[in-house]
């Protein structure tokens, strides 16, 4: 896996994007890029990033289920962002009062990870590749 795939964008539904918006932006340290206000004065889009990846977040213009807050409970897609020094910025998402979900710990696929929820109780795991894959015993990687 010597190259580096393109970059893929989520494009995540929410009932309200302020609050989601916020938590990326206070707590886990995102920049906001871009944002689209509707006709009742509410963000209808809107656009965060950190080190080069980017989240989008829109409010369905009708009715969609799966897009009210739901944390504790698990969403069917977590999402993976990579970290320059997870280990640092693991601190620093501690330090903000953020609960951590996952520990850090490194992974036999070779990346250190740790994971919170977002307030929609959506799982984001934040990692660095760190080394080699080395399965345990009993998984085998194709």
């Amino acid at each position: 896996m010597s190259e580096r795939p393109a970059q893929v964008i989520p494009n995540i539904y929410v009932e309200a994007i302020e609050p989601v918006r916020e938590f990326y932006l206070n707590q886990l340290g995102f920049a906001h890029m871009m944002g689209v206000v509707g006709k009742d004065g509410r963000l209808d889009f809107c656009i965060v990033t950190r080190a080069g990846g980017m989240l989008m977040f829109a409010r369905p213009q009708e009715r969609m289920d799966g897009t009210t807050p739901s944390f504790p409970t698990a969403r069917p897609l977590s999402i993976y962002v990579e970290a320059t020094d997870v280990d640092r910025y693991h601190d620093e998402v501690k330090a903000r009062g953020v609960k951590i979900d996952d520990p850090l710990t490194t992974q036999w696929w070779g990346d250190r990870t740790f994971a919170v929820r977002d307030p929609y109780g959506y799982q984001v795991w934040f990692y660095q590749h760190l080394g080699e894959i080395a399965p345990p015993p009993g998984v085998t990687v194709i």
